[in-house]
């Protein structure tokens, strides 16, 4: 059962500055919005979940009922205009994005806005110069970052445990697509509506690697639709599918270090991800959710211990991204509570599109893209999946 605000769990928990009004959240989407954003939310202390919107009613309504949300929406721009919404979770497909998140900065509200941030480069510099604008706490829920396998990465990272990072490889083999008849067609599926796994699990993969390594400046990738039929919901045909379901590319950050990244979702079995990176003076890797590591002069890797404080002293949810993602919650009231900046802020939302947006041109085009720079115009429709 999922903890909420008023259960004890038997775990410290830090209470709410009782001079502070709790910050009023409102949920745009009722998917992943509803599975993993609301129940963080009514976790922490600090936030209260007074609205949630999906486009159909029902989903809304029920939505709103199993977890005791007063408002329910129909219509995003209700819930960004409504005066007793303080901040806003857009967790919309990735092509709704832009509109919505744009409407509740207008509306001067917090935003929280799920990844990847946009379809394409120009709408994700749309967002981030509007929100530097209005001055409100904005950030991605690349909720990755706060798996306490990566964060502990980047500790030691930090602490020099690598030396000079010179390498990186992230394989993953999943088969959620691989059944034609298994998952139904929806935007996922359809490139126009920034679908793909590019964007779904690709941009993760960018932005740990951009947080662990540094600038990248150049790109090179390509992407594939393998299973190019998938049933259509609640029926027996088949529609064409037109966004990648397989993806790999390489990286080239401004210290020189490579990266390469190789993800299919079409496996006939759920294997592992594995990352593996390597420096002048040591090397990190991750297997089966477990972190190893070697420095200069050892014969083998080690295990590695993953302090328990990286957790957060949070219990267990019934989505395993509950937990990361109420960490990054964390820090995005921090920023509201505060004014100070936090990450992955909106600015780190760009650097990740401009590198989605690289490998499909790569593909197109058969060369290196660089990246980091303006070279091509920010008004060019460039999708992140080959638009």
């Amino acid at each position: 059962m999922v903890a909420t605000r008023g259960e004890r769990t038997g775990t410290a928990r830090v209470e709410p500055d009782r001079a502070a009004a709790p910050i009023r959240v409102g949920v745009i989407g009722t998917g992943f919005g509803a599975a993993v954003h609301i129940p963080a939310l009514q976790y922490l202390p600090d936030t209260e979940v007074v609205a949630v919107c999906s486009r159909r009613a029902e989903r809304a309504a029920t939505a709103a009922a199993m977890h005791g949300v007063p408002t329910f929406h129909t219509d995003y721009r209700e819930l960004v205009r409504d005066p007793a919404v303080d901040a806003v979770v857009v967790a919309s497909p990735p092509y709704l994005h832009h509109s919505m998140a744009l409407a509740a900065l207008e509306a001067g509200k917090h935003v929280l806005c799920e990844k990847p941030m946009a379809r394409n480069l120009a709408e994700a510099r749309d967002m981030v110069k509007l929100a530097a604008r209005v001055g409100v706490a904005a950030m991605v829920n690349h909720e990755f970052r706060f798996l306490p396998v990566r964060a502990r990465i980047k500790e030691l990272i930090a602490e020099g445990y690598l030396g000079e990072p010179h390498a990186a490889t992230l394989v993953a083999h999943r088969s959620s697509l691989n059944d034609p008849h298994g998952r139904p067609f929806g935007w996922l599926m359809e490139r126009d509506k920034a679908g793909g796994m590019l964007g779904a699990t690709g941009s993760h993969h960018v932005d740990a690697l951009h947080w662990w390594f540094g600038d990248v400046k150049g790109v090179a990738g390509a992407t594939a639709t393998m299973v190019k039929r998938r049933r259509l919901p609640e029926s027996a045909a088949m529609a064409t599918v037109d966004a990648d379901d397989n993806f790999a590319f390489v990286l080239r950050f401004a210290s020189g270090a490579l990266a390469t990244v190789h993800v299919t979702a079409t496996a006939p079995f759920e294997g592992d991800e594995e990352i593996s990176l390597a420096g002048s003076d040591g090397v990190l890797r991750v297997r089966d959710g477990n972190l190893y590591g070697a420095r200069y002069g050892d014969r083998d890797l080690a295990e590695l211990p993953i302090p328990d404080r990286l957790a957060g002293d949070l219990p267990e949810f019934d989505h395993p991204l509950t937990q990361p993602t109420l960490l990054l919650m964390r820090e995005w009231v921090r920023a509201i509570r505060t004014g100070e900046p936090a990450s992955p802020s909106f600015a780190d939302g760009v650097k990740v599109q401009e590198i989605l947006d690289g490998v499909a041109r790569s593909g197109q085009q058969g060369r290196w893209i660089d990246v980091g720079a303006t070279r091509w115009p920010v008004g060019t429709r460039h999708s992140a999946l080959g638009t």
